[in-house]
């Protein structure tokens, strides 16, 4: 069976989840990646990553990639979607770090470019949580922006690729 343009292109493509799933809103990231997978038309690479910088690294490195991460940013709502260039942008603090020698998402671009370990490109959906509390539950406006921030990472897909973002048609 052959493939389309538009799912070559797709291959491309990875969607990577920053954060903890028993971590309230920082589980935003693994639970819109289930969400994805649960799709069976969909073809894109997700890879779920619990907040190893180092293993990012290696995720991404040469590849076009879709972030979805859980941010703190106390000047704006908790629910609101943030879609940034993650190789041109500032990027506001990520909730991700779960270690005491792990790193932030900004240190973990720092070091990818000393080491020459970035992506070819890096698009960040990041979801402004409120509550990182010991818990598997996502707050009410952590949970109602799922569906928008899903929705935007596979407008993008389609936009790059010039056709469904998930397929499996020849």
């Amino acid at each position: 069976m052959q493939t389309s343009p538009s799912q070559s292109a797709i291959t491309d493509w990875v969607v990577i989840s920053l954060g903890h799933r028993f971590r309230g809103d920082d589980g935003v990231g693994p639970y819109l990646l289930e969400r994805l997978r649960s799709r069976e038309d969909c073809a894109v690479t997700c890879i779920e990553n619990t907040g190893d910088m180092t293993r990012l690294l290696e995720d991404w490195r040469g590849r076009r990639v879709c972030l979805v991460d859980a941010v703190c940013d106390d000047t704006r709502e908790v629910g609101e979607i943030l879609w940034l260039d993650g190789l041109a942008e500032a990027l506001p603090d990520s909730a991700s770090t779960t270690s005491s020698h792990g790193l932030n998402l900004g240190e973990a671009l720092a070091l990818g470019r000393i080491m020459d370990a970035l992506p070819l490109e890096l698009r960040i959906c990041a979801i402004c949580g409120g509550n990182f509390s010991s818990s598997t539950e996502l707050s009410p406006p952590v949970a109602r922006a799922v569906a928008g921030a899903e929705q935007k990472i596979l407008q993008h897909l389609i936009a790059q690729t010039g056709g469904p973002p998930c397929t499996n048609n020849p």
